[in-house]
């Protein structure tokens, strides 16, 4: 049975943009956008969930779809938020409305970026099926998501009942599980690199597996 999403579901507007973020400048130095932009140099790239929730986010210098147009040698954005698509469309950018977990673009990419939206997700195999259909033999799939085991989490799940996040967000995914899902698609992972925008996190003394927010995981299709 194919999933898809309530649109219903979507925030959008209602989560504010980071005002303090918005510049000229991209973060070209930040963790996730340093991974992606590493692949995607001189590729065709899909970059899925391009809206970030809150359209303005095309202002903050970690918006990751205009560190990736700088550097691709093209690129389309999709995105289940059609109010934010359509206003992303007015300023220029190559966006459509269309669910993560079944689209269908008639064409193959050389990187497909899921930065941060597989936590988002309810149906994994809809999902991983959409992308691959996607992706030539030598195509990555970036997957970004929040690390579960990141320490400011484990003091709040120590504390609390609940740990709480983002409203639209269905899972938690480790670098365990992701493996072991993509595994079960005919995909494996190849590097990993874990991250974190707080200083905090890069000077606290702990494995990289508590300090980071995040992890970045390139993925590809197996032989």
């Amino acid at each position: 049975m194919q999933v898809k999403t309530d649109p219903s579901n979507i925030k959008g507007d209602s989560l504010a943009a980071n005002s303090k973020d918005f510049s000229n400048k991209i973060a070209f130095n930040d963790h996730k956008i340093r991974f992606i932009v590493k692949y995607s140099q001189g590729k065709d790239v899909l970059d899925i969930g391009c809206v970030c929730h809150n359209p303005e986010s095309y202002k903050s210098k970690y918006w990751v779809h205009k560190a990736i147009k700088e550097v691709a040698r093209s690129l389309i954005g999709i995105d289940l938020y059609q109010d934010g698509v359509e206003y992303l469309q007015k300023l220029g950018f190559n966006v459509v409305t269309a669910d993560a977990q079944c689209f269908e673009l008639g064409k193959k990419f050389d990187v497909i970026v899921a930065g941060d939206i597989i936590e988002h997700l309810e149906d994994f195999h809809g999902f991983l099926k959409s992308c691959k259909k996607h992706m030539h033999k030598d195509s990555r799939l970036l997957i970004s998501t929040p690390n579960p085991w990141y320490w400011r989490n484990i003091i709040k799940a120590a504390l609390n009942k609940e740990v709480n996040n983002n409203p639209e967000h269905t899972c938690w995914l480790c670098v365990r599980t992701l493996r072991q899902l993509v595994n079960r698609h005919g995909m494996n992972i190849g590097e990993i690199q874990f991250g974190s925008t707080y200083l905090r996190d890069k000077i606290i003394p702990l494995p990289r597996g508590w300090k980071h927010t995040s992890f970045h995981a390139e993925v590809f299709i197996m032989d």
